[in-house]
């Protein structure tokens, strides 16, 4: 099948039941083969009824090759006996090879491997749970990783001292067993649990603990830098016991152990950024550009996980409709739904470190009247989205009607914007606005991250630019490159969107402090600064609601200065079968590996059984 479905694409050209004038040699050059090897594919073929030959001897003489078995049918049946026998990474190959319009076929019969498979085997059983994504995974260094799937894995195969209880709203212990700080908050100590293991047999201690974060504070350049800019010296006492003074009180300092951004690494491995050791729950066995794997690791110090194996596939974009992909998984609709509130939300903002209209506050305030969100989501009627003015859930709907009167430091200055416009009064506005500014009639530069209802947002508001006179040109962009590789750097305008984690406080000071967010990435030094500054006095006060309100309060003076656009915020929707227990989704979009197990019904007869999951593409 496999030499058939090779011939059959060398001649894409030709229909089934046309004549093509060939010769051996030319069919064995397809195959690489030998032309005796070739003579007995053509009989095979001709055996199955795949063809028919009618062979001509004598030099310069041609023989005739008719298809009669379709390329479709060939392939489909090809596909469909290496998923039975669990060959995935075989099928995503011969998917990926097919003209797009094939492979959208196929790509829906892979949709089907998704969700969680039990087998029993010599090992046992064992449980796999396969999850698809889009994103390519570009580094998974805790201190650089910012995409969403990256932060996922990164949560499976590190810990962190500490680790925030959403449901309490709490620090509670990981590492770390306990801690405590001097009356000032300059000073906090760690007590690390005993004989926890890195991934790689070692032990971890306190040493390795003063590694993680002395490797931070010591790289100008790294992102997290300023996260952790309170750090002045870290001592450690003995194997068990780490203490950090800092340069001023910071009273967030649990908080921030549990960031992401400070999972703690072994300070013998040096680390690679594709293949991470941690203490997590999982280790990472296996990443190409395909295929990442998750292996259990059982000698996990919070008690082993009971999934075995995590299988992350990189999906091509197949632009299938998720509502048709959940059908496929649950024809009989008998899946139970989760609707996942993501915190964070889509924004606007503009490219400060680029000269242009950008820097004008009443261009950038014409652009807020375009922006609106309320417009928006009448015109175009999304699913899943409401209209946002903030990107805390919470408070997202709580649209400023007058600015507030803050006393504001030079950089982020009280400016008015106008009140609840009327579709019409909000073009009159945004004409009036674009007049004032310095906007001299270029075409501005928009980057949009890529995707069906982002890009249809962005052609949306260039209609609306168009009516009053603002000229823009629309390119989607791929967020990896905008983070890694800097692609938006010629862009003026940026269109993106922050996911948050359970812990809105500490997203909200990582977004104003993590040098790879996409906003902090289009902010000039100078604003950037200030930002670092307000966040550090965020972190010098004692009650948890005041420094969220301090932050809500910045918050509020950069969308008041046209820095911040919020539109919408978003949930996302999973589905999985009744059998997958403890199903909760976290943060960054995955089912929580440490709760979920699999009920597996008693009266299942066959070795292997299959529990669909839909979770939504990262």
């Amino acid at each position: 099948m496999d030499h058939y479905i090779q011939l059959r694409i060398a001649f894409s050209g030709v229909d089934e039941e046309e004549e093509i004038h060939t010769t051996i040699g030319e069919l064995a050059n397809h195959l690489c083969c030998t032309m005796r090897n070739m003579n007995l594919i053509m009989n095979k073929f001709m055996d199955h009824g795949w063809i028919r030959w009618s062979p001509q001897r004598g030099r310069g003489k041609t023989s005739v090759l008719v298809f009669c078995h379709p390329l479709l049918q060939a392939v489909q049946e090809r596909f469909d006996r290496l998923l039975q026998g669990n060959k995935l990474e075989e099928a995503y190959a011969l998917a990926s090879a097919m003209p797009f319009s094939m492979r959208e076929i196929l790509m829906q019969g892979l949709q089907g491997q998704f969700g969680l498979r039990s087998d029993h085997g010599a090992r046992g059983r064992v449980d796999t749970l396969r999850i698809p994504q889009e994103t390519a995974f570009e580094t998974l260094d805790p201190t650089q990783a910012y995409m969403w799937g990256e932060v996922g894995i990164v949560a499976e195969v590190f810990d962190r001292l500490v680790q925030y209880n959403a449901e309490r709203q709490v620090c509670e212990p990981s590492l770390a067993v306990a801690w405590e700080s001097n009356p000032e908050g300059t000073e906090w100590t760690f007590y690390l649990h005993k004989g926890i293991l890195f991934h790689h047999g070692r032990i971890l201690d306190a040493a390795d603990v003063r590694y993680t974060f002395e490797r931070i504070i010591s790289d100008q350049e790294n992102p997290c830098r300023s996260l952790f800019g309170s750090i002045h010296h870290i001592e450690t006492f003995d194997e068990l016991t780490v203490r950090f003074e800092l340069h001023f009180p910071n009273f967030m300092f649990p908080d921030l152990m549990s960031s992401m951004n400070a999972s703690v690494l072994p300070r013998d491995v040096e680390l690679d950024p594709m293949h991470p050791i941690g203490t997590g729950p999982y280790r990472l066995t296996r990443n190409h550009p395909k295929l990442l794997v998750l292996e259990v690791f059982p000698s996990y110090f919070r008690g082993r996980a009971f999934i075995d194996r995590v299988e992350i596939w990189q999906l091509p974009q197949t632009g299938l409709v998720e509502s048709v992909i959940k059908q496929d998984l649950f024809p009989d609709g008998q899946a139970r739904l989760i609707q996942h509130e993501v915190q964070g939300g889509v924004f606007m903002t503009f490219n400060m470190r680029k000269e242009g209209p950008q820097q004008d506050v009443y261009f950038r305030q014409a652009v807020q009247q375009l922006m609106d969100p309320q417009e928006l989501m009448g015109a175009l009627a999304h699913t899943g989205v409401q209209a946002a003015y903030s990107l805390v859930r919470d408070k997202s709907q709580e649209k400023l009607e007058s600015p507030e009167q803050i006393e504001q430091p030079h950089l982020l200055q009280q400016v008015s914007i106008p009140t609840a416009p009327s579709a019409d009064s909000s073009l009159v506005r945004a004409s009036e606005l674009l007049q004032r500014s310095c906007y001299a009639g270029q075409i501005m530069n928009v980057w949009v991250e890529e995707g069906e209802k982002m890009e249809t947002d962005m052609a949306w508001f260039a209609q609306r630019c168009a009516l009053i006179g603002l000229k823009v040109s629309v390119t989607p962009g791929n967020p990896v490159d905008a983070v890694y590789h800097d692609e938006f750097a010629s862009y003026d305008l940026i269109y993106t969107g922050e996911v948050f984690d359970e812990h809105v406080t500490l997203s909200l000071l990582t977004m104003y402090t993590f040098q790879n967010t996409l906003f902090l990435m289009a902010m000039d030094d100078e604003r950037k600064s200030e930002l670092e500054r307000e966040c550090r006095h965020v972190v010098m006060i004692q009650d948890s609601a005041e420094r969220l309100r301090t932050l809500m309060t910045l918050e509020g003076r950069l969308i008041q200065e046209a820095l911040l656009l919020p539109t919408y915020s978003f949930r996302e929707e999973h589905a999985h079968h009744v059998s997958l227990q403890d199903y909760r989704v976290v943060a960054y979009g995955m089912p929580d590996l440490r709760r979920l197990w699999v009920k597996r019904s008693p009266n299942t007869e066959e070795d292997t059984a299959s529990y669909p999951a839909y979770i939504p593409l990262w």
